[in-house]
């Protein structure tokens, strides 16, 4: 069925008090037994559903087709979805407190200025998502795949056996402050086509990145890596070298720096002076610190 008519068929005859019913029970957190709705590849069938605004509380969504399904500025507090699709869904604006996702996927699903906060993502699967000013709070993602991401921001987030698979433009992961130190654990970053990407206060625990030189790594304890590394650099009292320090001190100096973060950084993000300065200082200052048993 087409995308226009998903849509409509919620707008005449019985679907007009079908949408209204769906809409009621999903605000008050009730399930949707009893409503005579279709299922489509065994799920129950509310693609194209007009929930835009929608405010809902609590309950839990098992096993359904909401594909195409429009959320924009929905306000979505404690509502568990579990084996449900979001398939080119519009989720703009919305804003998704507590509750989660499970086994659900948002397959080219509008995010952008999207909210989410407090949640759990697990085996969540958001290939082609349009994600401008999308921002999470406090979320956990499992086993989450992200495609590109562009204008998005983590704020406060653990990550776990999580893989992202293209380009990432502007994309904050922030944990500094935070009173137990941010993960990234079993991460895979399968591109390394990074611009302005920016690792802050995030523990790094077997996380993988590209071994193709476009990357600068620092997989532990950059706040002393930087440290030894700056006084490394003093060999350089060039332009280049006070780029360095100034750089480096800039993202380690800040308060708030747990001691076992790491930190990574694209070389197109620096002057190409500066960032092959900072690749080679920052490995020098790993070894030394090894060796002195400062780091493991």
């Amino acid at each position: 069925m087409p995308p226009d008519e998903l849509v409509r068929r919620w707008s005449t005859g019985d679907g007009v008090a079908r949408a209204r019913d769906v809409l009621e029970r999903l605000a008050k957190g009730t399930a949707l037994d009893g409503l005579g709705l279709a299922t489509v590849d065994g799920l129950v069938d509310l693609r194209g559903l007009p929930a835009g605004g929608l405010d809902a509380h609590g309950g839990e969504v098992v096993g359904a087709d909401l594909s195409h399904a429009w959320f924009a500025h929905a306000h979505l507090t404690g509502v568990r979805w579990r084996r449900c699709r979001f398939d080119r869904a519009n989720l703009s604006a919305a804003v998704l407190v507590g509750g989660g996702l499970t086994e659900c996927t948002m397959r080219r699903a509008d995010l952008r200025e999207a909210v989410v906060a407090g949640g759990i993502w697990s085996s969540v699967h958001l290939a082609g998502i349009t994600s401008n000013h999308l921002s999470a709070d406090h979320t956990t993602f499992t086993g989450t795949t992200f495609p590109a991401l562009r204008h998005v921001e983590f704020t406060a987030c653990a990550f776990v056996d999580c893989r992202f698979t293209g380009r990432l433009a502007e994309v904050r992961f922030l944990g500094r402050g935070q009173p137990a130190p941010m993960l990234l654990r079993d991460v895979t970053f399968a591109s390394s086509d990074f611009r302005y990407a920016e690792f802050d206060g995030m523990d790094f625990d077997n996380v993988e990145f590209p071994d193709d030189g476009a990357l600068i790594v620092v997989p532990r304890s950059f706040k002393a890596v930087a440290e030894r590394a700056g006084m490394i650099s003093l060999r350089r009292r060039d332009d280049v070298g006070k780029q360095l320090r100034r750089f480096l001190s800039e993202h380690s100096l800040r308060p708030g720096l747990s001691a076992t973060a790491g930190w990574a950084v694209s070389r197109r993000d620096l002057a190409p002076d500066v960032a092959e300065l900072a690749a080679s200082t920052l490995h020098e200052a790993q070894q030394q610190l090894r060796a002195e048993g400062v780091i493991p």
